[in-house]
């Protein structure tokens, strides 16, 4: 059994897919929208004819496909000059092609898959039980009688195609029994249907007198309206009348003297904020001081303030050999003396004396990291401390050391 017919570029069908039920299919429309292309389409696809007048105009090729119920696929294809058969077997897209057919028409393997081919009798005749065309009677009909009794004789179908004459029967009893029952429910309901030929009137009756009942409960809301607007006249009443005899209570009372002058009073109200405010900073500083222990007494800074000087000294004596150092970098090679022995004697002197530089900044170095251990831990204590125990002010390592530009003592 074919489950679905999908023409392509065939005669009017640019694409076309037809699902069939089982059963009977009717194809039913205007003349000219291809219904008789279809009936073609299935007798080029079970008998493969030569003409090519099927190929739409303008295309290369039309081509006929059917999946049957077993899930295989068989497409017929119409060249200009040649036809073929694809078998696609289910689940795979790759075909097997049957080309070069000549007057052979169908393949046999094709045919088997198909299991459309006509009835052939024994004296050779052959009737197509499957396709008729458009303007040929139902099978045999158009037949002479003797073809009829070789078709019913010698046919391996014909219990088969009883069986289908009492089925299309009982069908058709069926259908006339389930066309009466729907004329007589189609009877029952227009009677149902005179029965409620007033229910419109009802209806405007109805919401005539919904929209009355809208308007009597407006009308009703108004009179609560009305009470709840004399309650606060009454209430607005009685508020004025108070206001009223406070009114007249204050009239009779004297005028309020004129104030004193208070520009003495906001000065000395100020100055009392900040005295709080100066008490409370205090207090704080007092309670931050409490836990600490009696700051230790100050060492002596002459030892640093000269080690301070040397350092200064130094740094000024690198900054003279690195001028020298790029002065003598841009000098000529000297010329050749005769004598050695005075420039052996300078080398040897510059030597030392780079020597004795790199010595002075290794100390140098030391003296720097020094410095910045003690200033760490000048830092780290009065970051301690906090503010001044004798004047109150802030402290800081700049100004503690009496740093401005330069280093100094402290």
């Amino acid at each position: 059994m074919i489950r679905r017919i999908t023409l392509v570029d065939f005669m009017a069908h640019s694409r076309t897919e037809l699902e069939l039920a089982p059963g009977l299919n009717v194809l039913c429309g205007p003349n000219n929208t291809g219904k008789s292309a279809v009936v073609e389409a299935l007798r080029c696809l079970t008998s493969n004819p030569a003409p090519r007048h099927v190929i739409r105009h303008g295309a290369k090729e039309a081509r006929v496909e059917a999946l049957l119920d077993d899930g295989r696929r068989v497409a017929w294809v119409r060249r200009k000059n040649h036809a073929l058969y694809e078998v696609y077997e289910p689940g795979t897209e790759v075909p097997e092609v049957y080309a070069k057919l000549g007057k052979s028409g169908v393949p046999p393997e094709v045919a088997a898959v198909l299991r459309l081919s006509p009835v052939t009798f024994e004296k050779g005749e052959s009737v197509d039980v499957h396709l008729a065309g458009q303007r040929q009677p139902i099978f045999l009909l158009d037949q002479p009688g003797s073809l009829l009794a070789d078709f019913l004789a010698s046919s391996t179908e014909s219990a088969h195609l009883m069986a289908m004459q009492d089925l299309l029967r009982e069908k058709t009893r069926r259908a006339k029994t389930v066309a009466r029952d729907l004329e007589t429910g189609l009877a029952r309901v227009r009677r149902g249907l005179d029965g409620l030929r007033g229910l419109p009137a009802l209806a405007l009756g109805l919401e005539t007198l919904r929209e009355e009942r809208r308007i009597l409960e407006a009308r009703q809301a108004e009179p609560r309206a009305l009470e709840a607007l004399a309650g606060r006249l009454e209430a607005l009443a009685l508020a004025r009348g108070r206001l009223s005899a406070r009114l007249e209570t204050l009239s009779r009372l004297a005028a309020p003297p004129a104030p004193a002058p208070c520009a003495g009073l906001d000065a000395l109200l100020e100055g009392l904020t900040r005295l709080s405010a100066r008490k409370d900073a205090a207090r704080r500083a007092l309670a931050a001081l409490a836990p600490l222990d009696a700051p230790p007494r100050p060492a002596p800074t002459g030892e640093l303030a000269g080690l301070l000087a040397r350092l200064e000294a130094a740094r000024a004596a690198r900054a003279r050999a690195s001028r020298r150092a790029g002065l003598l970098v841009g000098l000529p090679a000297p010329p050749d003396v005769a004598d050695p022995a005075p420039l052996a004697a300078l080398a040897g002197s510059l030597e030392t004396l780079r020597a004795r530089v790199e010595k002075g900044r290794a100390w140098l170095a030391r003296r720097e990291r020094e410095l910045e251990a003690l200033a760490a831990r000048v830092a780290a204590r009065l970051e301690q401390a906090g503010e001044c125990p004798l004047c109150g002010s802030a402290m800081d390592l700049e100004r503690f050391l009496r740093r401005e530009g330069t280093r100094g003592t402290a």
